[in-house]
């Protein structure tokens, strides 16, 4: 009964992990609707420059404004866009009303603060190297994409870089600060829009994070938690029974005299294949070659003796008669 509590609680501690798995795997597609990307929100409530941008801002729709910054561009290298390999134009673009992360040193004060916007797409180097924004206010609906991991361009031209990399940037424009994030822009208006014109075609947004549904792995993690539970289970009932078949089967040697039972313990020597047969002759009371020995022979002095000793006998016990 105390290994059956016992295994009792052991179900029950994995049962309630295999629930908190089941739970888990719910609330990724609960964190993913309770994030409501697609209202458009003020950039500059959800975005500090020189700061982290948490995950959760990934396709985040936001609206802002401000101007181009035409000299601060990049030509990206090795994008596809409708089947079609070719270059994307960044451009850095300095928000209205900007803020610093409270990390930031006062010596950042001066300097601008911008953000990389993609602002469109061609199959020409040419023209995505000759394009430039043009200079005067704008006013954007964009959408918030998660900055590329920095990668090395040294064998690409001048103005080109392999990603969409924040920390490159800064290294190339020092006298910026930026964001830990990228603009995708859904549409800009005003005289300095400098969205897919001068040769670019339009980049349409699209989903980075991943869609919500049921988590896979924290499925699985449930599955095992049940295949743990019906294990310890499976174990108790086979060493109850290997228990009961053991006193079923034992029953009768319980009830003997332990008093006169007799233990015999054999000892062969180390290298040999079998017991020394005058060993096995001292337990069981058999000749030892019986227990494969050689059978003793006779010599014939013995045989003689032997014979003599027979006929010395019949010549003394012969009645002799008459007296």
């Amino acid at each position: 009964m105390g290994s059956l509590l016992f295994v009792l609680v052991l179900v029950t501690c994995f049962v309630g992990l295999s629930a908190w798995q089941v739970d888990r795997a719910q609330h990724k597609n609960d964190a993913v609707e309770s994030a409501d990307v697609e209202e458009v929100q003020p950039f500059n409530e959800v975005m500090e420059a020189q700061a982290p941008m948490p995950g959760i801002l990934a396709d985040q729709r936001v609206s802002l404004s401000g101007h181009w910054l035409p000299d601060a561009q990049v030509v990206v290298p090795g994008r596809v866009l409708d089947g079609d390999k070719g270059f994307w134009v960044v451009t850095m673009f300095a928000p209205d009303d900007a803020r610093l992360g409270a990390s930031v040193g006062a010596d950042s004060e001066d300097k601008t603060i911008a953000i990389p916007v993609l602002r469109g797409f061609t199959t020409d180097e040419q023209t995505a190297m000759e394009s430039r924004a043009a200079e005067g206010p704008v006013t954007m609906t964009a959408q918030i994409g998660p900055v590329e991991g920095p990668m090395p361009g040294n064998s690409l031209p001048e103005g080109q870089v392999r990603s969409v990399s924040t920390s490159q940037l800064i290294n190339l424009f020092p006298d910026l600060l930026t964001y830990s994030g990228f603009l995708i822009p859904e549409e800009a208006t005003g005289g300095a829009a400098s969205i897919a014109t001068d040769g670019l075609s339009f980049v349409p947004p699209t989903m980075t994070r991943e869609e919500g549904g049921f988590d896979l792995q924290s499925a699985g993690y449930a599955i095992e938690w049940l295949i743990f539970a019906g294990m310890a289970l499976y174990m108790w009932w086979q060493l109850l029974r290997d228990d009961f078949m053991r006193r079923r089967l034992g029953g009768d040697s319980d009830s003997q005299d332990l008093a006169n039972s007799v233990e015999y313990v054999v000892v062969k020597s180390a290298g040999q294949s079998s017991i020394d047969p005058e060993v096995m002759s001292g337990l069981t009371g058999l000749p030892a070659y019986r227990h494969g020995a050689k059978k003793p022979r006779r010599s014939r002095g013995s045989d003689s003796k032997s014979s003599t000793a027979t006929d010395d006998t019949s010549t003394n016990t012969t009645p002799t008669g008459g007296n």
